[in-house]
């Protein structure tokens, strides 16, 4: 009955809502388009050529990265170095922009040279491949080095998605029902698994990583961790016959594209609130492969060639937040037996907001959440301490701040 109810909300939402133009670029002739790099007034396209845009989309050309017949699956730019990953070819580099390439493949077993997504962390460039699991590359030097160190090769070393937060690496693979997580330093991948809410075990397609906050799709909706990829609620969408694909990231605005499995169109949902509620963007009709963001437009690499669509400004605007990070005096302060402590967060965080006595002993956990930039306040009810001075303490993970208040019977 559930997903009857669900599936005519969302035909009420489609019927009624009105879906923008996509334009689709048609000096690309590429019917398959892979993947695609955005940076400054460059576009970078990989199709079964590399295409370049110098003008953020007006005019191409396509940019010969081998002889040979390529797919070009995966770019990424790393300082002034441009990489190119193949589907079978490996991995090309180019220091003058996409004028001229070579291979760049030593370290790397046969396996390896599919291509699937680049990542980095510090100096360190971070490979994912489909059959060849990961490795990794220290800027400035020429070798692959392996990271699959007890990663499955039977089930983990065919990559689906790779992302990094701010201590863990995180890699997808196959259709395994398993992720595997390994924190900065460590020498050994962690087994780790996202259960459904009906209990059943989902591999993640695509993450999206936001230092602690990480995103995960699947073919049973999205998912999202507020420990860096330990762990892993549902955050909604998951009634519809779907997978998702791709995520992007826009100021607060988040967007999901799936598809569907039984047809050869995708949609795309937004949420403004970090994941907690869901919208539909659009619908369109080609297969998707990856969702970007640029010049104020969403960007849709698919079967059917490169598209973006016009955002309105007004919905992409951040939201407005506190100017700083502050903690303001208790309100009454001397107080009997309760007081207010208002105070305010300009980004996305956990918050801890915890009471002391004068020997430093806490009394009081007032917050311990994640919260959304925007002012607050909490109540501190003393009636079951002593009388005297005691301390409040807001902290985050860049800031700390302590005041003192009074409490007089």
């Amino acid at each position: 009955m559930r997903q009857i109810f669900c599936t005519l909300a969302i035909s009420i939402i489609f019927s009624s809502q009105y879906f923008a133009q996509w334009n689709k670029i048609e000096q690309i002739t590429s019917p398959f388009i892979y993947s695609a790099l955005f940076d400054d007034n460059n576009i970078y396209a990989g199709g079964d050529s590399l295409y370049i845009s110098r003008d953020k989309g007006k005019t191409w050309q396509a940019s010969i990265v081998t002889s040979q017949p390529i797919e070009i699956t995966a770019l990424f730019k790393y300082g002034e170095k441009l990489f190119a990953g193949t589907y079978g070819s490996g991995v090309y580099i180019s220091s003058d922009n996409g004028m001229s390439w070579e291979s760049f493949n030593f370290g790397l077993i046969d396996f390896a040279f599919y291509a699937k997504k680049f990542v980095s962390s510090g100096d360190t460039i971070f490979y994912a491949t489909d059959g060849g699991g990961v490795y990794y590359l220290v800027n400035n030097t020429n070798e692959w080095h392996d990271y699959n160190q007890n990663l499955p090769s039977n089930i983990a070393w065919t990559i689906n998605d790779i992302a990094v937060t701010n201590n863990n690496l995180i890699v997808s693979a196959g259709g395994s029902g398993f992720y595997y997580l390994r924190p900065k330093g460590s020498s050994e991948w962690i087994e780790k698994r996202i259960q459904t809410p009906r209990g059943i075990y989902t591999t993640p397609n695509a993450f999206l990583s936001t230092g602690n906050i990480v995103f995960s799709g699947s073919r049973f909706g999205i998912y999202k961790s507020t420990d860096e990829g330990n762990t892993f609620d549902s955050v909604g969408i998951s009634a519809m016959d779907m997978s998702v694909v791709s995520f992007t990231k826009d100021k607060n605005r988040i967007y999901a594209g799936y598809t569907r499995s039984s047809g050869n169109d995708f949609f795309v949902w937004y949420s403004d609130d970090f994941g907690n509620n869901w919208s539909i963007f659009d619908h369109q009709f080609q297969f998707l492969r990856q969702l970007y963001i640029y010049d104020n437009k969403i960007w849709a690499a698919t079967n059917d060639g490169l598209w973006y669509d016009e955002l309105e400004t007004t919905s992409l605007d951040p939201i407005e937040n506190p100017v700083n990070f502050k903690l303001e005096q208790n309100y009454p302060n001397p107080f009997n037996p309760s007081t207010s402590i208002s105070y305010s967060i300009n980004s996305y965080q956990f918050i801890s907001l915890r009471v002391y006595d004068l020997l430093g002993r806490e009394v009081a956990t007032l917050v311990d959440e994640y919260k959304s930039p925007g002012n607050y306040e909490a109540k501190f009810d003393a009636s079951s301490l002593s009388s005297g001075v005691y301390f409040y303490r807001l902290k985050t993970d860049t800031d700390v701040e302590i005041k003192k208040m009074i409490y007089l019977k």
